[in-house]
């Protein structure tokens, strides 16, 4: 019983701070007459803004994206989709803002229901940046959809793995995972940056794709850098 009121106050939760975003972005639109670009990126830094508020941490996001576009280049893919590639991949993680606080800052293990709650911010993000139908959260919603797709399958929510998973969402796997490693959090200590290049090597053609896997090696001095950056 009390499982059950607990993810009726989660899902409630949800829903008003989904409320709140939509009611923002349609704000956006109906006061901004400018080009699409101009009104995209105001829409991007709503969705920053947002998870900054959310608790987010800025120079993670601000690595997250650094470290992407980097992985992107060193893949030969082509400026245009790396600049964008950078740009989603700070905003891609806007489903957690429907997700409670109290579940990430908490420091025992989540329960199975505050797990399945907390696997529902891939949807969530996916449907609230794809309906804003512009190239930069196209990318971004379906970064948000697989991020946490695994190459051998084993990810959620869709069990997709190897070419089925679309190479932005492969790359800020990786990026997201560096990231997140680097940041001390309520339940664990910060890595160091040795001991995140081992794991990310250990886990190349189970979480991660290989060939991201193989760039991320290449470019370890300068993803130090990165990380390193402002510290």
């Amino acid at each position: 019983m009390t499982q059950s009121m607990d993810t009726k106050k989660l899902e409630i939760f949800k829903m008003e701070h989904k409320k709140s975003l939509e009611m923002k972005l349609v704000k956006l639109r109906d006061t901004i007459s400018e080009d699409d670009a101009s009104l995209e990126q105001e829409m991007i830094k709503i969705f920053r803004v947002s998870l900054l508020a959310h608790g987010k941490d800025k120079k993670q996001m601000r690595q997250i994206a650094q470290i992407s576009k980097v992985l992107g280049e060193s893949l030969g893919l082509d400026a245009v989709y790396c600049d964008r590639l950078e740009q989603a991949a700070k905003i891609y993680d806007i489903g957690n803002v429907m997700i409670s606080k109290k579940i990430y800052e908490k420091e025992e293990k989540l329960s199975f229901e505050e797990f399945k709650v907390v696997k529902n911010h891939t949807f969530i993000g996916y449907y609230v940046l794809k309906a804003q139908g512009f190239p930069i959260t196209d990318l971004a919603a379906i970064i948000s959809a697989e991020h946490h797709e695994w190459w051998n399958g084993g990810g959620y929510p869709s069990q997709k793995k190897s070419h089925d998973i679309n190479m932005a969402s492969r790359i800020v796997a990786v990026a997201d995972t560096v990231g997140a490693l680097f940041r001390k959090r309520a339940d664990r200590t910060a890595w160091e940056y040795k001991k995140i290049v081992e794991y990310i090597e250990t886990r190349s053609g189970i979480q991660f794709d290989p060939e991201v896997v193989a760039v991320f090696l290449m470019n370890q001095e300068r993803i130090d850098e990165i990380l390193h950056a402002g510290l």
